[in-house]
């Protein structure tokens, strides 16, 4: 166990033990409530955000597939400049969440799950969904009241994930005019 993850417990557990005492007192004030539940909330995001490093900061799995995919955009689009064959924009989140992920394949994850292996970050979700930008088959549905996804298989569809990340690419380059990205994703058969 790290010191980081193990201080941060410690202060989870002081902040809930706070917010049990708040609760248990008949008298307590509506903002002192609101306070420790806000203290408690933010705390236990912390700790369990540091568990989750801890546990899941594993980016081997994330730099496999990014490394599989490049390979596969230089063998599938040989005349494309490099600089459209690069996998851009995934970082510590999405190597957590695709460790997880991963661990968990052909099993439903809650998104409730998801967002404690970021600290309960606000768009954990989407950084879920970007991980079907590298092939990866991801379902999102609602069941039971939760929403839920469910990793169909662990390992991506390479080539899909790379005709993904070289339109995206192409999509994104602001020195091409609209027409141009068109010609050119039309001569790498994307359009």
């Amino acid at each position: 166990m790290t010191e980081t993850w193990t201080r941060l417990r410690a202060s989870a557990l002081d902040a809930v033990g706070a917010l049990k005492e708040l609760l248990a007192d008949p008298g307590a004030e509506d903002r002192r409530l609101v306070a420790g539940y806000l203290e408690a909330k933010q705390a236990l995001a912390h700790a369990f955000e540091a568990f989750a490093v801890e546990k899941y900061a594993d980016v081997s799995v994330l730099e496999g597939v990014r490394k599989d995919i490049e390979q596969q955009m230089r063998e599938s689009y040989p005349r494309l400049p490099a600089k459209y064959l690069k996998v851009r924009g995934f970082g510590k989140s999405h190597a957590r969440l695709v460790a997880y992920l991963v661990r968990s394949s052909g099993n439903e994850v809650s998104a409730s799950e998801l967002r404690m292996l970021t600290g309960d970050a606000v768009h954990t979700e989407r950084r879920a969904r970007e991980l079907r930008d590298l092939g990866f088959e991801l379902e999102a549905k609602h069941t039971g009241g939760t929403d839920v996804y469910l990793l169909r298989s662990a390992e991506p569809d390479v080539a899909a994930g790379a005709a993904i990340q070289v339109a995206q690419n192409i999509r994104g380059d602001r020195s091409l005019s609209q027409a141009q990205a068109a010609d050119l994703l039309r001569s790498a058969g994307l359009a």
